[in-house]
């Protein structure tokens, strides 16, 4: 016993030798850029939605504020989740709550603080002070007041203990890898001053004055560096990065249980030094979580042989580098699944009252734009969803809506589903769904469903309460 002990204190002082601190800011800025066009561009997409009231803009990042929530503790493996109960969740369905019942009440106590912790993230983001250590221990007092115990490596093997919330560690927490090489966070001694030195450098001008995205990503890399609480600290990490998309855009960082290898990749890369990766990475979440936001509100020669062969390969290939073929799958892999989401959704409808039915059929129609066309390898498809009411007051409608493909498809490109009724669209990456649906997507897709059946019960009650009068009832 004595000697684990001996060779524990040995491990312990070269994992604190090993510790390398975190960039100052200057450096960080000075090897990091963002996208500003393509920030731009998504950032549009609220702009363009002014014409809604403040209650429906709230609404909108509650539901992405109640994603990234949900997810956060996922990433860290705390527990399991599907799209269907992130959905649920962050939705606020009917069935919500006894969803997140099933899953036990120590995952429901974490999730349930990890939900108080994005408020307490909005509060503080709507106010104009700066970061402060006596703060970040209070958000990883809330974040983490859902989990009593940790788990603690001891001479005797491992062992679950209190976590100590909104309090500094006391004992190492460097991690042994996979690959037997140990990675060394801030040693226990060096904690307080660490903390104090990033909340400078948070305070700095030049810190002030950069892209949202840099600061974001900035402070969570930070931190996960310093690792200053016994446990938590990811999720701690990933709050205070939602601190600066809220202030900039007023929408949190989403990252997905689903983004957790490419989110752990990035931050590897940037402890060797390349921190343009975990600021793409964060830039890319934080676009993934404008366009939630957003549709919440909505959605030569003569060649030798093989040389010729290369090149009439090349006529199949559009801008983009797909097939047609590529294109065209991808695009039935969004239309099936917008089928099956109707047919989920609307099952948990179904009264004495109401009944509702969505089929796709190959009936074709036509592209509203030219930059569309109609997939053609298995045929066009048109999902046909049709609500009926039962006696006295009977009424039908049907809502039809069209599956459409770039003609040369980019990898920026949307593929759509357009509402012949609404000329909705809801718009897809053909990289989003090839060779499969991100989670992203079919989140975005369940809320686009959500929105088009609400107004179309709301439309068929009109139309049944108007052949009750007409019939004298």
């Amino acid at each position: 016993m004595v000697e684990n002990r001996d060779q524990r204190t040995l491990d312990t002082r070269r994992a604190d030798a090993d510790y390398r601190s975190f960039p100052s800011f200057a450096d960080w800025l000075g090897r990091t850029n963002v996208d500003t066009g393509r920030w731009e561009r998504y950032s549009s997409l609220l702009q363009e939605r002014t014409d809604l009231t403040p209650e429906l803009l709230a609404r909108a990042r509650e539901v992405a504020k109640r994603a990234a929530a949900v997810d956060t503790g996922a990433i860290e493996g705390l527990y399991d989740v599907d799209r269907g109960f992130t959905f649920t969740v962050a939705m606020q369905m009917a069935t919500w709550e006894s969803q997140l019942d099933a899953k036990g009440h120590r995952v429901r106590s974490i999730i349930e603080a990890q939900l108080g912790a994005y408020d307490f993230v909005l509060d503080f983001a709507t106010r104009a002070v700066p970061i402060a250590e006596a703060w970040i221990r209070a958000l990883h007092e809330v974040m983490c007041k859902g989990q009593e115990t940790y788990s603690v490596s001891t001479e005797v093997g491992t062992q679950e203990q209190p976590l100590p919330l909104g309090r500094y560690k006391v004992l190492p927490n460097h991690v042994l890898k996979n690959d037997g090489v140990t990675h060394s966070y801030a040693p226990v001694d060096q904690v307080p001053s660490e903390m104090h030195r990033l909340c400078l450098e948070v305070e700095s001008p030049d810190f002030a004055s950069a892209h949202p995205v840099q600061q974001a990503a900035y402070i969570h890399y930070a931190l996960v560096v310093i690792h200053p609480f016994a446990d938590g600290n990811g999720r701690v990490a990933r709050a205070l990065a939602s601190v600066y998309t809220y202030r900039a855009i007023s929408v949190p960082l989403v990252m997905l249980a689903e983004h957790r290898l490419e989110y752990y990749d990035s931050l590897s890369a940037a402890d060797d030094g390349d921190y343009q990766r975990f600021v793409d990475f964060v830039l890319a979440r934080t676009l993934d979580s404008i366009q939630l936001v957003s549709e919440t509100l909505k959605a030569a020669g003569v060649p030798a042989p093989i040389e010729a062969a290369r090149g009439l390969k090349q006529v199949y290939l559009t801008r983009g580098g797909f097939t047609h073929t590529e294109v065209d799958a991808a695009g039935y892999r969004l239309f099936d699944a917008f089928v099956a989401e109707v047919q989920r959704q609307a099952s948990a409808l179904h009264t004495g009252e109401l009944v509702i039915a969505c089929i796709g059929v190959q009936t074709a129609a036509t592209p509203q734009s030219d930059r569309y066309r109609l997939p053609v390898t298995g045929g066009p498809r048109l999902a046909m969803i049709q609500l009926r009411t039962s006696p006295p007051a009977s009424a039908e409608l049907t809502r039809e809506v069209t599956l459409e493909v770039p003609r040369d498809s980019g990898k920026e490109d949307d593929i759509v589903l357009r509402s012949a009724a609404t000329g909705e669209l809801f718009g897809a990456r053909v990289t989003e769904a090839q060779p499969a649906l991100t989670g992203t997507v079919q989140l975005r897709l369940a809320i686009f469903v959500h929105g088009l059946l609400g107004q179309a019960i709301a439309d068929i009650t009109k139309s049944a309460s108007k052949v009750l009068r007409q019939n004298g009832y």
